[in-house]
C-alpha cells in the first residue's frame, strides 16, 4: 500500500475516533447536566408545593376553628373570632407570597389545581364572615375543599413524577368523627 494512502487512512482514523469521542462525551455531559437541572428544579418545586399546600391548609385550619366557634361544625374548642379572622387574613397574604413561586416553578395542571383550591378556601372564608351562615353551604365548601386539596395533590405528585399511587381520600364522614382533641387534617 502507498505510504501517503496509509498515512490518509490513519489520520482519518484518528479524526473519525476523535469526533466520535468528542460527541459521545458531549452528550454524556448534556445529558448528566439536564439531569443535575431536572433533580435541582424538581427539589425547587417540590417545595415550593409543599410550602404552598400547608399555607392553604393553614387558612383552612383556621376556617375550621372559626367554624366550630360559629356552631358549624361541632368538634374542637372555640376561638377569640377576631383574633381568627385577624390570622386567616395574615395567612392569606402567606398564601399569596407562596403562590407566586407556584406560579413560576409549576406545571400548568398543578397551578391550576392549587388556584381551584384556593378560591374554594375563599369561599370558606367569605361563608364564614356572613352573619349566619348556613351549615349546608359551608359543609359543601368544605367538602368541595378536601377535594381540590386532594387534586392539587394529584397533580403535584404527577409533576414531580411520584409514582407510589393515589393518595387515599379524606372524607368530610372522617372529619366529623374526629375527635376534638385530634381533628383530621384538611
Amino acid at each position: 500500500m502507498n505510504p501517503i494512502v496509509a498515512q490518509v487512512l490513519t489520520i482519518a482514523g484518528v479524526l473519525l475516533g476523535s469526533a466520535a469521542t468528542f460527541v459521545v462525551t458531549s452528550t454524556t455531559e448534556r445529558t448528566r447536566w439536564r439531569r443535575a437541572q431536572s433533580a435541582r428544579w424538581d427539589d425547587k418545586r417540590l417545595l415550593a408545593y409543599s410550602e404552598y399546600a400547608n399555607a392553604v391548609k393553614h387558612m383552612v385550619r383556621l376556617c375550621r376553628r372559626i367554624a366550630e366557634t360559629r356552631g358549624l361544625l361541632s368538634t374542637g374548642q372555640p376561638v377569640d373570632l377576631d383574633a381568627a379572622f385577624a390570622a386567616l387574613a395574615e395567612a392569606e397574604t402567606e398564601r399569596a407570597a407562596r403562590w407566586e413561586t407556584v406560579l413560576l416553578l409549576g406545571e400548568p395542571a398543578t397551578i391550576s389545581a392549587a388556584g381551584a383550591w384556593s378560591e374554594r378556601v375563599w369561599r370558606l372564608e367569605s361563608l364564614l364572615r356572613e352573619d349566619h351562615p348556613d351549615t349546608t353551604s359551608f359543609a359543601d365548601a368544605y367538602r368541595d375543599a378536601m377535594r381540590l386539596r386532594n387534586d392539587f395533590y394529584a397533580h403535584a405528585r404527577t409533576d414531580l413524577d411520584i409514582t407510589s399511587g393515589p393518595l387515599p381520600e379524606l372524607t368530610w364522614k372522617t372529619l366529623q368523627s374526629s375527635p376534638p382533641d385530634h381533628p383530621a387534617t384538611p
